[in-house]
């Protein structure tokens, strides 16, 4: 008996030593992960087959490469442990809770079911049951991850499942990077932060939602009446509400005035006015007519409709816009160009009309044509000029056209009267219509080229009035633009020999050139309704296409909804694209 409870002696030691070395736990830890990594492989391996996959009531949206993730790690947890979610899980949730201030929203992120999640008691529960559910809380954490930053990164609508006018390249998110590299709830918001877009315009615009929804919290604005136009020297009392609106809109100090003094619209008023005007794209005459208090009457809510539509716009754009860059906006009619991200010059444009809207999309431009002819579409044909010609078979040697008989590069040309004109029509037309270069030229003295799908370039053009429009849709989907020769010379200024002169030079002897690019300038279409101005000023724009309802209805819609796309008349294929560089 003694010689037995002598033996316990060494024994005893031993255990000592080795609870000294090992922390409190270990075994037990050690064990509780193998039972989670072993459940979180059992979901995953459920996850192969066809049918869609939830856990619980949670769709698993990632399911197929959060698979080949976990595999790819032994399906080690990140975001739990033996003793329950880490903090980098509550960080991650809580990032989730304001997924409005993206403009997405925390309920396709299985938000309200991991918020309720993280209150689980999981010490009071036996270790198996305790490892399933840790493991269906990693599974779903990693999706609402991927699925959130995902979004943050392309955005959550593909746009061309909503605009047929609309391409866009998927940026590569990197998010499982991110997620194999978590480890502390600092790494997860950092993550968050670099998935989502860094430029100014972006956080600016998320910005301006938070303001907007303050406003919204605290009431809004109130409605000013209909009634005559309002100018300088008026006195009304709906000018009382006016003051409120745009102080309210930042435009207006608070000034403490007796009624009477609140109802006249005095020079203080109209210089808010003008700058309401000029920051909506309105006539600047700083009197409320229609149109301004249309836009003045426009909710808060509305207003913050539009800063999340464009939100999402900014996130399918590219992340590099490129060190040489064109921003076209053609719901502003503007264009900017860029270098190492100042802006060097700025133009008015003329953009499509709504049956032929000009589309988004990016592209380097390739090359530019002085002294272009203009072939006529098809379209434009039928629509436009044909009518003409019937009214007045002189109509085209007075415009400088040629009819030539086809296609082909030496195709003959026609004698417009042998052509009995009261017989023709779009589809018997007897050959085309090319028009000779010239001021007189639709494409006007200048054309630049940047393959497309759509066929839609950048061009001068002598039609010089429109651009004192305030809405300027009057092309066929191609963009005219104001300043042809300014823009020439930012696009050749790092193409040897070229400068204004040896331009102007060319444009007046006649002769058709095409100049190609040595240098990468990038051109954006982009479609934006809202902006934020480099002092920080917010710019609303008329949805000239009716493109944001379409935006916001996908935007709200559960992730996997079937989007319908709305009927478009694509911009026509235009002949004009490429043909001087044929043969």
């Amino acid at each position: 008996m003694c010689s037995r409870q002598f033996s316990l002696v060494p024994l005893l030691a031993l255990l000592a030593c080795l609870f000294l070395v090992l922390p409190p736990g270990a075994p037990y830890a050690t064990a509780d992960r193998d039972d989670i990594s072993k459940a979180i492989k059992a979901y995953l391996d459920a996850a192969e087959r066809p049918e869609p996959f939830w856990i619980r009531r949670e769709p698993v949206y990632a399911a197929k490469d959060l698979m080949a993730f976990y595999s790819q790690r032994g399906c080690q947890p990140i975001w739990v442990s033996h003793n329950g979610p880490t903090e980098a899980a509550r960080a991650l949730v809580a990032a989730l809770r304001r997924a409005e201030d993206n403009g997405l929203s925390s309920l396709d992120y299985h938000y309200a079911s991991l918020s309720e999640w993280l209150k689980t008691p999981f010490s009071r529960q036996t270790s198996p049951i305790r490892a399933r559910e840790l493991a269906e809380l990693e599974v779903v954490l990693s999706d609402a991850f991927v699925s959130f930053g995902n979004h943050l990164t392309n955005g959550k609508v593909d746009p061309v499942t909503i605009y047929p006018e609309w391409l866009t390249q998927k940026k590569k998110p990197e998010v499982f990077e991110f997620l194999a590299g978590i480890q502390t709830a600092q790494e997860v918001r950092a993550a968050l932060e670099a998935l989502a877009p860094t430029s100014y315009g972006y956080l600016a615009g998320v910005a301006e939602a938070g303001r907007l929804r303050e406003v919204i919290a605290s009431g809004g604005w109130p409605a000013i009446p209909p009634g005559k136009t309002l100018r300088r020297g008026d006195r009304s009392p709906r000018v009382i509400p006016l003051r409120s609106r745009l102080f309210l809109d930042n435009r207006l100090p608070q000034a403490n005035m007796k009624n009477d003094q609140a109802s006249l619209f005095d020079p203080d008023l109209q210089r808010a006015v003008l700058q309401f005007q000029y920051r909506n794209g309105l006539l600047p005459d700083g009197v409320v007519g229609r149109r301004t208090l249309a836009a003045l009457n426009r909710s808060p809510e509305d207003l913050l409709e539009t800063v999340l539509v464009n939100l999402e716009r900014w996130r399918w754009l590219p992340r590099n816009l490129g060190r040489r860059h064109i921003m076209i906006n053609s719901a502003a009619f503007s264009l900017e160009a860029f270098q190492d991200d100042q802006k060097v010059l700025e133009m008015r444009i003329i953009v499509g009309e709504a049956y032929t809207q000009t589309p988004a999309f990016s592209q380097n431009m390739a090359y530019l044509v002085l002294n272009p002819s203009w072939n006529v579409p098809h379209g434009v044909l039928s629509r436009k000029i044909l009518p003409k010609i019937k009214k007045d078979p002189a109509y085209l040697g007075k415009n400088y056209f040629e009819l030539i008989k086809g296609w082909k590069e030496r195709a003959p040309l026609v004698n417009p009267a042998t052509v009995d004109w009261s017989r023709v029509h779009a589809d018997n037309f007897p050959g085309r219509l090319r028009q000779r270069p010239g001021p007189w030229n639709s494409l006007g003295r200048i054309k630049f080229i940047f393959p497309n799908p759509f066929s839609v370039y950048l061009h001068d053009t002598p039609e010089r009035s429109l651009f004192q429009r305030t809405i300027r849709t009057f092309s066929s989907g191609c963009i005219r633009v104001e300043k042809p020769i300014e823009l020439a010379c930012f696009v050749l200024e790092n193409t040897p020999s070229w400068d204004r002169k040896r331009i102007e030079d060319i444009l007046a002897d006649g002769k058709t050139t095409v100049v190609p690019l040595q240098d990468d300038v990038t051109v954006h279409l982009v479609y934006r309704t809202f902006w934020v101005g480099e002092e920080g000023e917010p710019h609303y724009r008329e949805d000239i296409y009716d493109r944001d309802k379409v935006l916001w209805k996908a935007l709200r819609a559960a992730p996997g909804t079937r989007l319908t796309k709305p009927p478009r008349t694509l911009p026509e294929l235009d002949p004009n694209v490429g043909v001087e560089t044929k043969g």
